[in-house]
């Protein structure tokens, strides 16, 4: 599927509201699915990842729609098991949500942690990272190399189950809450 129809069908399962468990390949198509969840959100946002600094998380088009949904109250949380302070510094991701933080204009907390969540199946213990937007949509990816991923943009049942799971970890004693305000000095 060409880049343009991957985001047109993307888009048209959001904007359609489609129950419908799909694919994501690479980077590329990740970005288009984020973004979509970015743009599709009205509450909150839960981001289990790395880092945050590489990757989709250093693209514009991403940084953008994260901001619109800043700009629009959003909630955000962001649970973070490979952070790094030194990366954090330079990212403009990071950067932006630091400025959302001072200025009042956002619901953000950021932690670290060490855990590795895992993806059960009968033949493989796969590492997985996850978005949430709002409970209803996800995307879950598999293989966290190679950036492919299982998602669905309106599956509350999925995504309350991992929201629930995302919730659970980033309230146990083994997190530790970011400060932002280091980013911008």
């Amino acid at each position: 599927m060409a880049d343009k129809a991957y985001r047109d069908f993307v888009h048209t399962l959001a904007i359609n509201r489609e129950n419908r468990v799909f694919l994501n390949s690479d980077e590329d198509h990740a970005l288009d699915v984020l973004v979509e969840i970015f743009q599709n959100a009205k509450e909150e946002i839960r981001i289990f990842a790395g880092s945050l600094c590489k990757h989709v998380g250093n693209q514009d088009r991403y940084i953008v729609a994260l901001s619109d949904f800043l700009d629009r109250q959003g909630k955000l949380r962001i649970l973070l098991n490979a952070y790094d302070p030194t990366c954090a510094t330079t990212s403009d991701l990071y950067k932006r949500l630091a400025f959302y933080k001072e200025s009042s204009n956002g619901d953000i907390i950021i932690k670290s942690t060490d855990a590795k969540p895992h993806l059960k199946s009968d033949t493989e213990d796969i590492e997985v990272h996850f978005t949430i937007g709002d409970k209803s949509s996800y995307r879950l990816e598999t293989d966290t190399e190679k950036r492919t991923a299982i998602c669905n943009l309106n599956d509350t049942e999925r995504s309350t189950l991992l929201a629930d799971f995302f919730d659970r970890q980033f309230a146990s004693e083994n997190t530790k809450e970011i400060d932002l305000s280091e980013i911008l000095k």
